[in-house]
């Protein structure tokens, strides 16, 4: 196994899947060559049976993804509808730290604090190498319960996550506009949409 596989099938097996437009960006050849390159070396890990994909169409509240969808051949977690979106809106933001030269030191999906789940807690060092965690809730069309967040404080004492600080939470929505004027927000809780515009603002 190359380098390059190495390093795609780490990449695959901690974010659980990725889609060919992530590798590109990950990767960002310049080359035409380069991108085959890359294209080859996919297709030879399916054929290999390392890695197994699927079409990957998606046009479904505001987010859209038409590229393959690659996973670890033998994957028990195969993901569809809105657990999908979710599931590649977070390898969205593992790749963009990624791009800024953040060093990821966890990352987890779906995990419960305390009654309340997360779709992702996220501990990195920053380019300043300031150590930090953050959290992601990513609601479709979903109601979002404020009240959730008033007792994070409290639930981090409660998981086996090591929490060092009190995290932000990025709440990820199709429906912005909704949450842009609430009279009230939690401190450490920040909206932004589906493009992660603003991400980097809350980190």
């Amino acid at each position: 196994m190359n380098l390059l596989e190495k390093e795609i099938l780490f990449m695959v097996s901690r974010l659980r899947c990725l889609t060919e437009s992530q590798f590109n960006k990950i990767y960002n050849y310049k080359r035409e060559s380069k991108r085959k390159t890359l294209r080859k070396t996919l297709r030879r890990m399916c054929n290999d049976y390392i890695l197994v994909k699927f079409p990957c169409n998606i046009n479904y509240r505001g987010y859209k993804e038409n590229s393959y969808l690659y996973y670890i051949n033998g994957s028990c977690e195969y993901y569809e509808g809105d657990d999908l979106i979710k599931t590649l809106i977070g390898s969205d933001v593992a790749v963009r730290l990624k791009l800024a030269n953040f060093e990821m030191v966890r990352f987890y999906r779906n995990i419960n604090i305390g009654e309340h789940n997360y779709n992702l807690y996220i501990e990195y060092i920053d380019t300043f190498y300031r150590r930090k965690q953050v959290l992601f809730d990513i609601a479709f069309n979903d109601k979002i319960d404020l009240s959730k967040y008033e007792t994070l404080k409290f639930d981090i004492q409660k998981t086996t996550i090591p929490f060092f600080m009190m995290p932000n939470v990025i709440v990820v929505t199709n429906n912005l506009k909704e949450y842009s004027n609430l009279e009230y927000v939690p401190k450490n809780v920040f909206f932004t949409d589906t493009s992660l515009q603003n991400l980097f603002k809350y980190l």
